[in-house]
């Protein structure tokens, strides 16, 4: 199996942290940025809005439920799907057994929080392995 690393293209991929916890996503974005990745922040739904919605093209969501929003997070993904229809979006929480998030438009995996950082390095390469992978 393959480790972690970033797949070889001619570009780089920029990944955007959506958390709630502000020590969740400088722990990921350290450990992503170390992995080959670009890494943008954002610690609430305007935030996040601003920066999908910028030119600058994200390639992959890793995106807090709780997050603090005015929108109930299935609002909040609807409205990401339709500014960036294409964008793989994993879902890192805990546990929740009232909602099926893999049920929203662009949820490409769902991770645990508390686990292994290797296995969040590995989910990412994965997603972005199976959305941009050209063979």
């Amino acid at each position: 199996m393959k480790s972690a690393q970033v797949i070889a293209v001619d570009r780089e991929f920029k990944i955007l942290i959506a958390d709630r916890n502000r020590n969740v996503r400088k722990l990921l974005q350290r450990e992503l940025f170390g992995a080959g990745y670009l890494v943008t922040l954002a610690g609430e739904d305007r935030e996040l809005m601003r920066q999908v919605q910028d030119q600058d093209t994200v390639d992959l969501l890793i995106l807090d439920p709780d997050l603090p929003s005015s929108l109930s997070i299935t609002a909040l993904i609807t409205s990401l799907h339709e500014c960036q229809p294409g964008l793989p979006i994993v879902i890192y929480t805990f546990p929740n057994d009232e909602f099926n998030y893999s049920d929203l438009p662009g949820v490409a995996v769902c991770l645990e929080k508390g686990e292994d950082i290797s296995l969040v390095k590995k989910a990412v390469t994965e997603v972005i392995k199976n959305y941009y992978s050209t063979c």
